[in-house]
């Protein structure tokens, strides 16, 4: 793979059609669409890649993406673990279901990847380099001034302030959310609890025989949730998500109420007796917001920047990538008629990216609810709703109206359960001796 850094003195000029800011996969993605309609691209980014990353499971309805700016042949090529399914378990080992891909979904979505996000990322910004983009690495980005025109982007790299112009600026910061916050967008945090993480990665975690080897395995607890996802032959990453409260009533540091919590329910007990971990804890907190405005007539927020829900359903990068796609696509059509962003297309942006959301937020707040989640676990769903299953976990969210019918009864018979049992009750205590 061929270097991604470029030093400032190599620039011919301080001048480009487009700048993003961050070259992670919505960043990349967004200037890989770009640079293969001709525009003079420009990717700054604060860290030097290859990195370390969380996120690291992919779900198949962002293939397309993948496809659209030609790198889908590199990931099929990089050696990237498989992924075919999605397997959920009661951390009391009570109860378990297995959702396989290829069962409902059309042949293209029947399998993606678990990744490595050191070696995603940056096979994915190597491909914007390679179809011409420049990439800034260890470059932070100062402040930026909005124009009718474009922006002017001042940042620091190699000990040196430059000023850079530019008619178009993305923001694809993560969730450091670089323009959101010096513009004071307004942003919600949707309702839902801050979550704190706690993950590593780990050799020895037992796995689920092949074919389901693949699987990421997310493990539901009384008190949170833990994924397990297998990175190669011999790494698996693991995390414990909980809610902020909660982490904190425990009096616990991190790293140790991680060992306490996998040694007190037996799913976790069972899949870690002989594991190691490989490395330091990463710890992750404050993820849940979104920015009511998501583009302005110079500037488009992509991915994270934009907002970022819960990593239960593994939306993240989906959601990066599609928004860096059709960020990419409102800035050409503008481009293409000489004029800044309207007020429909930034609108119509904003909307999209907030469909997205809310597909996924709906999906959270159902795994969250005890009763609603039991109908999810149910051994023998009807056959529409676990079609609705089926396309909601690999992330479809622009169902046709057929499936949005049985979407809405999936989640119709979730409200239900919580008054009528119309499926089996689940328990997710563990045993008297077992504290979560």
């Amino acid at each position: 793979m061929s270097s991604v850094s470029c030093d400032l003195s190599s620039a011919p000029s301080s001048s480009f059609d487009a700048i993003i800011i961050g070259a992670g996969p919505g960043g990349s993605v967004a200037a890989s669409s770009l640079a293969r309609a001709g525009l003079k691209v420009l990717i700054v980014e604060r860290e030097k890649f290859p990195r370390f990353h969380v996120g690291e499971s992919l779900i198949p309805y962002g293939n397309d993406i993948f496809q659209s700016i030609g790198v889908w042949e590199k990931l099929q090529q990089a050696g990237f673990m498989r992924k075919l399914g999605a397997e959920f378990v009661l951390g009391n080992a009570s109860a378990s279901v297995r959702i396989l891909f290829g069962r409902y979904l059309a042949p293209q979505y029947a399998h993606t990847f678990q990744v490595e996000r050191a070696k995603f990322d940056h096979l994915l910004l190597d491909h914007a380099i390679s179809l011409g983009c420049q990439a800034w690495q260890e470059c932070q980005v100062q402040k930026v001034s909005l124009s009718d025109d474009g922006a002017k982007v001042t940042c620091v790299h190699d000990g040196k302030t430059v000023e850079l112009s530019t008619r178009w600026l993305l923001d694809a910061s993560g969730r450091d959310a670089f323009l959101g916050r010096q513009l004071g967008l307004k942003r919600t945090d949707l309702g839902m609890p801050k979550k704190f993480a706690t993950f590593a990665h780990f050799t020895g975690v037992a796995r689920n025989p092949a074919p389901d080897d693949g699987h990421i395995t997310v493990v539901r607890l009384n008190s949170g949730w833990f994924w397990i996802i297998p990175l190669t032959a011999e790494k698996t990453s693991v995390g414990l998500v909980q809610t902020l409260d909660h982490f904190k009533s425990t009096g616990m540091k991190p790293g140790e109420c991680f060992e306490h919590v996998v040694a007190n329910h037996a799913e976790t007990r069972r899949r870690m007796t002989n594991a190691k971990r490989v490395g330091e804890y990463f710890f992750a907190g404050d993820y849940t917001y979104r920015h009511l405005e998501n583009a302005g007539p110079r500037w488009l927020l992509i991915g994270d920047a934009a907002g970022f829900v819960d990593p239960i359903f593994s939306s993240g990068v989906m959601m990066a990538v599609k928004s860096g796609y059709l960020a990419a696509q409102e800035v050409l059509t503008a481009e293409r008629a000489g004029r800044p962003l309207s007020t429909a297309a930034c609108r119509r942006y904003t909307k999209e990216v907030g469909k997205m959301c809310h597909v996924f937020l709906r999906l959270i707040r159902m795994f969250y609810d005890n009763h609603a989640f039991e109908v999810f676990m149910t051994p023998r769903p009807h056959q529409g709703m676990e079609w609705a299953v089926h396309n909601l976990v690999a992330g479809n969210t622009s169902a046709p109206w057929v499936l949005r019918l049985r979407i809405w009864a999936f989640y119709l018979v979730c409200m239900l359960q919580k008054r009528f049992a119309l499926v089996p009750r689940l328990s997710f205590e563990e045993s008297a001796n077992c504290a979560s």
